[in-house]
């Protein structure tokens, strides 16, 4: 997984909640798309297991994280589609229902389980619904991770069931280090660009890079 820049008081903050037993078992963690907040997820969720299991099974379940395939972790996003051969729009009601199977499951080694939806925004109304049943009974040491770019386009009652974390935008400083660390980019002037187009999201200012903004930008100009 990625490095994690800031936001280093939320994560002592669920990581203190966790060691007291006290961790919401349902989270929301909303901004803007492409600031990191999956990142953040699962960098967590590695604190977690680093606390959980044994020394020498640390850097196994770190592997098994970093590759998707942990049995306690279900990561949801939008299927594809291998007819139209893109992704779907949304995040089906047969996906959510699935999670059933996921949610009543005992955990393995009686380590905590977490779903992670990402993001909550492609759930339309009937698989928010279910999701809410989910919510509304929740399990000891099994956790419910919603991913929100828009807060607002979630339920209200799926909304006042999770405890809620609202990330802000990177400063300047911290975006320029982000992207330094991801492609080579001296131009300061560019940086900047960047910066403003995507409103301070490292992960929309990486897409727009590839996309060569910059001479899709001079052309319009």
């Amino acid at each position: 997984m990625d490095q994690l820049y800031g936001f280093s008081k939320e994560k002592k903050f669920l990581i203190k909640n966790y060691h007291k037993n006290s961790l919401a078992n349902s989270i929301i963690f909303s901004g803007q798309k492409g600031i990191g907040k999956s990142t953040f997820v699962f960098n967590f969720l590695k604190e977690i297991f680093k606390l959980s299991v044994n020394k020498n099974q640390i850097k196994h379940h770190l592997n098994l994280i970093d590759n998707n395939s942990h049995t306690n972790i279900k990561y949801l996003t939008k299927d594809f589609d291998d007819k139209l051969k893109k992704e779907k729009t949304i995040i089906t009601v047969e996906q959510i229902r699935k999670l059933n199977n996921f949610f009543y499951e005992t955990t393995f080694d009686n380590l905590p389980k977490f779903i992670i939806i990402d993001s909550a925004d492609d759930l339309n109304i009937n698989a928010s619904n279910i999701l809410l049943k989910i919510l509304e009974e929740p399990k000891n040491k099994t956790y419910i991770f919603l991913i929100s770019h828009q807060l607002s386009s979630l339920l209200p009652t799926i909304r006042s069931r999770c405890l809620k974390f609202i990330f802000k935008n990177y400063s300047f400083e911290t975006f320029k280090m982000i992207l330094n660390d991801k492609i080579d980019i001296n131009n300061e002037e560019s940086l900047k660009f960047l910066f403003d187009l995507s409103n301070g999201s490292p992960g929309i200012a990486l897409k727009l890079q590839d996309e060569d903004i910059y001479h899709l930008y001079d052309d319009i100009l």
